[in-house]
Parts: structure tokens; C-alpha cells; sequence
């Protein structure tokens, strides 16, 4: 792949179609189950793909027809989404957590004529809300056949499904070339659902090329997949942009080798596997880093003296990385030292040891944790990409080891562009962006201008040149004094700290801000009292370093964990403020002075009497 001119060629299936010829018996993808690994081959891949795309046919599905996918990650998804991309369909990823109504948003939405689920839990909430979405057509279970539907729609196994299409297959790949040949690079191939953190969910359209120039910038992230194995776990739901990007899409192009599994096994998995590349959110991280920290405080003495000088000579080849200094010999030597006798030991706790290089995207990462990771020997950036740019159009490429802060730096590309507005907001215009909202071309006037993505994110350049994130656009607070604040960064700032979990910056129309807090599970749980105190001095130690509209005056502990349930997160874990605000509006209320409120009011509309 040439990484500065790169253009595709093929449909997504017509990659799987070349794969299966140039190399029939090479490894394609892995799943774990129960501790029983199960390989399937290119070639295996392929003929799946194929039984199960003739069975869509079968039933009626056509090109352009959209077809949803309710389901962990698992084989099985990765064959849905080619054998719908064959028929010259599009795949539209639901997350296994949505609820019926956000359900039949989606399938109403996108007119879906199919649907395919998982488990009888899936197939349940789809049943609920069938007879509410005109286009479904036709049903399929993995794991379980559907319950009952309305007349007007068909219900079928996975099994049932490929065999029909098994029927039709003859000998060869022939079948699957012929219905690959009716697709095109332009058309749509996947769509990507918004979190709807911000209003109402939108169908983010990917088509065949946007996809594998998404691709691209992962190859830039990590040339090495094009020349060998690289092992990778995948666990996270592939209805999410980043995941789909790197377990089921970039491996056509690459040589990565996905192990599925499903979410609750996933540690498991990752000691079975050890993968050598990782994608994940921030979270991920910090819970693993928190587990081997409490590991290591376990110790004994003698053994946690030796963790603590592998530390500090961690700490200084980390600064030297940071300051682009090369560290003196005798240092690099009692590192390589420590790498070998303490981190990589420690890391293999958590089948870590062989991971070469790691990624995080989607959400701010606390910059201890980049830190201890580094320490700890792991590469791991912080990138930037959206559902809309598919992976990472800004991204740390050639910079091992970052300082972290900062997001890195434009694609290599020239076809990759990156602008910074006069209002500090990052606009991006590349062959990755996405094609549009799926029948929604006033929104999708609204961020695509001219072929440039606005971004809605702010940012500024380092001295170095780096690209530094410092707020969202459209999720800052404007307090009653006229000061607009950016609440992002100083919630990153507390989650740094390993006594908080979560934190909830408010302040909308109000006369300074406070914060909602969610204590770290992970942590020690002392009296009420003593844990009030400990909160308090971290929000000390935030507020220092923060101008005086910024500082947070009070603080109140969440008496439950923020759920999706009830609108507080979004099916793939963000924050959403306004609900968060609205669910718990009487403690908020609790942290401001009513009083003067109270004496307005009574000015303006005053009692009788």
C-alpha cells in the first residue's frame, strides 16, 4: 500500500474475494469461546460469506437494501456485513445494549428491510417493535431462532439461512464474484449510528472507499501489519466506528489477525492471545493499569523496593522520550533491564507483554494514564477521529511515544488536510470523510462545508507543531456571568485521579460551577467522612491550576452509577450532560445559594398581601 497515494480498487468484498484466491489457507480471523479457540481460514471465510449473502437474496434482499446487525463481536458479523456488502446492500450496526424504542429508531430510520440478532434477548426486542417498522422483512437469529412476528415478516436461523444460500452456491466462489460485480466503490456500504450524545442519533454513511481510507491512516499507524501477523483481540461492539475499522475491515487490506470474543471474556482472551496491537477507548486502559498498579502494591516488600527503582528509571526515560532527548547509555541499558525483569512481567498479568504498539481514541485519556503505560514500555497514542472520518485522519504517525496532551499530527497524504478556524475548531477535509447522514442532507450541510468537516472539537498547536484538543465546540458551559468554559478538559483532570470514577462538570446559567462526582470503584472505600475529604482535596488539586471562572466551588457524590437506562449514557458509554443534569437536579440545586434568586423573583412577582 502506498501510504501517500493510496487508492482503492476494489469493493470491500472483492478484497475478501482476493484474499480467499491469493491465499485460501491462511488464517482470516479466530474465535474464542470458553477457552476453545476456533480458526477459519480465507477461503472458509469466503464461503460463508457467500451462503449467507445468496440466502439474503433469496428472501429479497437487493442492492441498496439496508440490513441491521444486533450482535457482540463474533465471526458471524463480520460475515453479515460482507454478505449484505455483496448483494450490493448496506450493514447497519446496533449495539447490543440499545433498548426497543432506540431499535425502532434505527430500523425506521434506515428502512431496514432485515435484521439479524444474536440472542433470543435481541430477537425479543426486535419482535416488540416489528410490527412498527414497515420495511423489516425478514428476521434472523444466530444463537436462537426469532420469537413471533407480525404476518408480514419472516422469520429464520442463521443456520436456515446459509443453507438456502448453500443451495444456490455451486462449485467455487463463482456466485459471490457475480454478486460482487454489481457493487461500486461509491456506494454505501456500512452505516454508523451517532452516540446521540447531542440531540437525536444520525446515520453516518460510509461508503466502500471512505472505508478503506480509513484503513489507510491505520496502516500509517503501524506499516508493520502489511508485512507480517499481527494478533489483535477484538471485544469491543462492531456497530462502533473504531472497532469495525480495525477488527473487520482492516485486516482485508492488512495482515492483522482478529481473535473475537465476547466483552465478558475479554481479559481471558487477551492472556490466551496476547495480542501485539491494540484499539481501545481510555477506560480500557485505566482499568488495566489500575489492576496491575493494585498488584503491585501487593507485593512484598523486597520484590515492590525492585518495582519502585524499575520506576523511577522509567520515569526519566519517559522525560527523555517527552523532550526528544536520547537517554545516556547506562540509562537505556538499566531500562532495557527494568523492561524485561519487571514491566513485561508485569504486563503479562493481563496478556499485555507482546502488544508493540497501542492506540486510544473516542474520548479524552487521562494523561497519567499515557504516562504509567509508557513508563511501563507500552507505545500507546492518543489519536483523534470521529464516526465521521472513520479512523483517524490526525493521529500520532511516526512519533513513538508521545508526549502525552497532544493528538499528533495530519496524515502523511496530501490529500489529507487540516485546518484550525478562527474560532479554534478543527476542520478536516480527506478521502475519509463519511458520504453524508443517511437522508439527512440538512445536517449534513451543516458539518460538511465546501468538503470540509467541521469538527466541532477545538483545538491549538503545540510549540512542537502537535495538535492539542482543549474543548468541544458545542458542549461548553456559559455561566451567568457571560464566561464560556469548556468543561471537557477539567473533568479529565479529576478522572486522573484513581479515587474518581467519573465527573460531571455543571454550571449552565449559573453563577460559578460545581461538579457532580462518581467515586472510582477501584478504589478503597474509607467513612463517608474521610472519603468526602479525600474527594475534596483532589478537587483542590484540579481547581489550582484553573482560572477563577473555571474553578469548581462544591462538589456532590452521585448516589448511583450514571446508566443508560435512563438516558444518562449513550449506548457506547459518553456522558450526556443534559440528562445528567435533569436526573439529578436536586442535588445540583443543593450546591447553589438560592437566596439571591429567591429575592428577584419575589421583587419582580411578589406575593399578595
Amino acid at each position: 500500500m502506498d501510504l501517500r497515494h493510496f487508492e482503492p480498487a476494489r469493493t470491500l468484498p472483492g478484497l475478501l474475494l482476493d484474499r480467499a484466491t491469493r491465499t485460501p489457507g491462511h488464517i482470516a480471523l479466530r474465535h474464542w469461546r470458553d477457552g476453545a479457540v476456533r480458526t477459519v481460514t480465507w477461503r472458509s471465510y469466503a464461503d460463508r460469506v457467500r451462503d449467507l449473502a445468496l440466502g439474503l437474496v433469496a428472501h429479497g434482499v437487493r442492492h441498496g437494501d439496508r440490513v441491521a446487525v444486533m450482535s457482540g463481536a463474533r465471526p458471524e458479523w463480520a460475515y453479515a456485513a460482507l454478505a449484505v456488502q455483496s448483494v450490493g446492500g448496506v450493514v447497519v450496526g446496533v449495539y447490543p445494549t440499545n433498548s426497543p424504542a432506540e431499535i425502532e429508531q434505527l430500523l425506521t430510520h434506515s428502512e431496514a428491510v432485515a435484521f439479524i440478532g444474536e440472542t433470543a434477548t435481541e430477537l425479543t426486542k426486535v419482535a416488540a417493535v416489528a410490527a412498527r417498522t414497515p420495511a423489516l422483512r425478514l428476521v434472523a437469529g444466530i444463537d436462537a431462532p426469532p420469537p413471533a412476528l407480525p404476518g408480514t415478516v419472516d422469520a429464520t436461523t442463521w443456520q436456515a439461512l446459509c443453507a438456502e444460500g448453500a443451495q444456490h452456491a455451486g462449485e467455487g466462489l463463482g456466485a459471490l464474484e457475480e454478486l460482487a460485480a454489481g457493487g461500486a466503490l461509491d456506494d454505501a456500504a456500512v452505516l454508523f449510528y451517532t452516540s446521540g450524545s447531542t440531540g437525536a442519533p444520525k446515520g453516518v454513511t460510509h461508503s466502500h472507499r471512505t472505508v478503506q481510507h480509513s484503513v489507510q491512516t491505520v496502516v500509517g499507524l503501524y506499516p508493520e501489519t502489511l508485512s507480517r501477523d499481527h494478533d489483535v483481540v477484538g471485544f469491543l461492539p462492531l456497530a462502533h466506528v473504531a472497532p469495525a475499522v480495525m477488527s473487520l475491515f482492516a485486516p482485508l487490506l492488512t495482515r492483522l489477525v482478529v481473535t473475537y470474543c465476547r466483552i465478558e471474556d475479554y481479559r481471558d482472551a487477551l492472556c490466551a492471545v496476547r495480542p501485539t496491537a491494540l484499539l481501545w477507548p481510555p477506560r480500557f486502559y485505566e482499568k488495566a493499569a489500575a489492576e496491575l498498579i493494585a498488584r503491585t502494591e501487593a507485593w512484598p516488600r523486597p520484590r515492590r523496593r525492585v518495582y519502585d527503582a524499575a520506576l523511577r528509571i522509567g520515569r526519566r526515560v519517559a522525560g527523555d522520550r517527552w523532550s526528544r532527548r536520547r537517554s545516556p547509555l547506562p540509562l537505556r541499558i538499566a531500562y532495557a533491564v527494568a523492561l524485561r525483569a519487571v514491566f513485561l512481567p508485569l504486563r503479562a498479568a493481563v496478556g499485555m507483554d507482546r502488544v508493540r504498539l497501542a492506540w486510544t481514541a473516542s474520548a479524552a485519556m487521562p494523561e497519567s494514564v499515557l504516562e504509567i503505560w509508557q513508563i511501563w514500555g507500552l507505545d500507546l497514542r492518543e489519536n483523534y477521529g470521529l464516526t465521521e472520518t472513520g479512523a483517524c485522519p490526525v493521529a500520532h504517525f511516526d512519533q513513538p511515544f508521545p508526549r502525552p496532551g497532544t493528538i499528533g499530527r495530519k496524515f502523511t497524504d496530501p490529500r489529507f488536510e487540516v485546518r484550525v478556524a478562527d474560532d479554534g475548531e478543527l476542520l478536516i477535509r480527506a478521502p475519509l470523510l463519511f458520504t453524508g447522514y443517511w437522508r439527512d442532507p440538512r445536517e449534513t450541510g451543516v458539518v460538511l462545508r465546501d468538503g470540509w468537516l467541521h469538527t466541532g472539537d477545538l483545538v491549538e498547536y503545540t510549540s512542537h507543531g502537535d495538535i492539542r484538543l482543549i474543548g468541544r465546540k458545542k458542549d461548553v458551559i456559559i455561566t451567568r456571568g457571560g464566561k464560556t468554559i469548556s468543561p471537557q478538559p477539567i473533568e479529565t483532570r479529576l478522572k486522573e485521579s484513581a479515587l474518581i470514577e467519573e465527573a460531571i462538570v455543571v454550571g449552565e446559567a449559573r453563577k460559578y460551577l460545581t461538579v457532580l462526582l462518581e467515586p472510582s470503584t477501584t478504589a478503597d472505600a474509607p467513612a463517608a467522612a474521610a472519603a468526602a475529604e479525600r474527594l475534596r482535596a483532589e478537587v483542590d488539586r484540579v481547581n489550582a491550576d484553573l482560572a477563577r471562572a473555571e474553578q469548581l466551588k462544591d462538589f456532590r457524590v452521585l448516589p448511583r452509577s450514571l446508566e443508560a437506562g435512563r438516558g444518562e449514557r449513550t449506548a457506547n458509554g459518553k456522558v450526556r450532560r443534559d440528562a445528567v443534569v435533569r436526573s439529578f437536579a436536586a442535588l445540583i440545586d443543593e450546591m447553589y445559594d438560592g437566596d439571591d434568586d429567591a429575592a428577584i423573583t419575589s421583587h419582580v412577582r411578589p406575593g399578595p398581601g
